[in-house]
């Protein structure tokens, strides 16, 4: 199919590309989930123990061995002068040690998630295939983890589908956490089932895991799970564990409802049975926005109304406030975020995809978590569907209105030029790569060059994230073919 052949399509197949969202039941056109960046920082990512923070993302529509859309991993690893392209590990099915083998259509690193699952000290990163065959079972999806070590990522193990006879897609949402407080970080993973699976620790090179535990939806999920995060939202130092889905409306088949539900962590595992009610979307990120210690809860959410019931002109976050109870949701979220709210830069304008993606982390050091949102299909000037992120600062009072701003491919000191369909800002992850306890910001253009990809690195500081030393790369720095492949997906650390 031609995905450049008008902007309505091209909003569409992006929504599967850069989003958590479904618009139709089709594994690859318009399909379930990549997990935007944007999942909680449960766990630092820095596969080599350096002491500095890495960065994963994927290509997951890259040609592998001639395949079309089988999908690469890619870790850049962090320095003191930031993310160093040059110190990088490529991985694909085709890569030795690695399970499986490239194939059409597997799209290896569709969702990513990172911790220590065998407790070696290095982290490691969990990949997701959603649309990998397992012998008869077309499109069954599989879930290999990859093993840090001094070196990088190398080797790796592949994580059973405990039902693999029962649903497709497994692998096509992650998130880690240790739900159950065991010390041993848990893996949930997705499906296009009603429910995901959380897979519990202790993992081992071997295939071992501790177990499993299955977390159903409220209601039934048309579409399987949209987005999967986790975080602590108590303070009880187990992970919680949230999700977003969408059901049907009985009122208009042809419609939808996007839903949330946040399921708190227990000494048995998430406590599955007493699902905690939340807005719906397409992205999620969990932290803590106003510093009491309780994460927060960001749900973005692109739809128009015209997609989802829930839509809304140009895309919207709810920040659900984490406390002692858990997340305070009800009708008073900590914040209700359009481009028309007070404080936020921009104006709203119909599927300008404000909240396609976002992730939450500390970029000045003043101990708030500031919030970062991608706005995917922003026109810049007579640029269409260019993309920037939007910056708002966090404080004791939660999402600050004052001193938000916004970063572009426009903006003074910031690589290359905004050009129509690049989709900056289609993936974000807020992450200290540099060792300073200031959160760094990597962006996602998974559209950039026509679908090609490209990854920007910008630096925190003392007065938040700033253009100064950032830094701009795709494929071909990595000495890797410029095709389409939307390189830069599902960033994460």
């Amino acid at each position: 199919m031609n995905v450049l052949a008008n902007a309505p399509h091209r909003r569409r197949l992006a929504l599967a590309t850069v989003t958590a969202a479904a618009l139709t039941g089709g594994l690859l056109t318009l399909s379930a989930p990549v997990a935007s960046a944007a999942a909680a920082h449960a766990y630092k990512a820095d596969f080599n123990h350096d002491g500095y923070g890495d960065v994963a993302f994927a290509a997951p529509y890259a040609k592998v061995g001639g395949k079309s859309m089988a999908g690469y991993v890619a870790v850049v690893y962090g320095s003191a002068s930031g993310l160093n392209p040059a110190k990088r590990t490529i991985v694909s099915q085709n890569t030795a040690g690695v399970p499986g083998t490239a194939e059409t259509e597997d799209f290896f690193g569709r969702a990513l998630a990172v911790a220590d699952f065998n407790k070696d000290g290095y982290t490691d990163l969990a990949v997701g295939a959603p649309g990998e065959d397992n012998g008869s079972d077309t499109d069954g999806g599989s879930v290999t983890i990859l093993w840090g070590s001094a070196s990088g990522l190398k080797n790796g193990t592949t994580v059973k589908d405990p039902s693999a006879a029962k649903h497709e897609a497994w692998g096509s949402v992650l998130a880690a956490g240790d739900f159950n407080g065991d010390g041993k970080a848990d893996l949930a993973s997705g499906t296009a089932a009603s429910y995901a699976y959380i897979v519990k620790g202790g993992f081992t090179k071997s295939g071992t895991t501790g177990g499993t535990q299955k977390v159903p939806t409220p209601d039934k999920a048309e579409f399987g799970i949209d987005a999967l995060a986790a975080g602590d939202t108590n303070g009880d130092k187990k992970a919680d564990l949230v999700l977003t889905y969408r059901t049907a409306l009985t009122s208009d088949p042809s419609g939808s409802w996007s839903k949330g539900a946040a399921y708190l962590g227990a000494s048995g595992g998430v406590v599955a049975t007493q699902p905690r009610p939340l807005n719906g979307g397409t992205s999620l990120a969990l932290g803590d926005i106003d510093g009491d210690g309780y994460d927060e809860i960001a749900i973005g959410n692109v739809f128009s109304k015209d997609d989802d019931h829930t839509g809304t002109l140009g895309g919207q976050v709810v920040v659900i406030r984490g406390s002692k109870g858990g997340p305070v949701n009800g009708d008073a979220p900590m914040a209700e975020l359009t481009q028309s709210a007070t404080g936020v830069p921009g104006t709203d304008k119909a599927d300008d995809g404000f909240g396609g993606a976002v992730s939450i982390g500390d970029t000045n050091g003043d101990g708030y978590g500031d919030l970062a949102i991608g706005v995917v299909f922003k026109d810049i000037g007579a640029a269409e569907d260019t993309g920037l992120v939007v910056l708002m600062n966090g404080s004791a009072d939660g999402v600050s209105r004052t001193g938000a701003r916004t970063i572009s491919q426009n903006t003074a000191g910031v690589p290359g030029t905004a050009e129509s369909m690049d989709y900056f800002g289609s993936d974000l992850v807020l992450s200290d790569v540099t060792k300073d306890g200031k959160a760094d910001l990597t962006v996602g253009a998974s559209f950039e060059d026509g679908g090609v990809g490209a990854v920007t690195a910008l630096r925190g500081s003392a007065s938040g994230i700033t253009a100064t030393g950032s830094k701009s790369f795709g494929p071909g720095t990595f000495g890797l073919s410029r095709t389409y492949g939307a390189f830069g997906t599902g960033l994460t650390g």
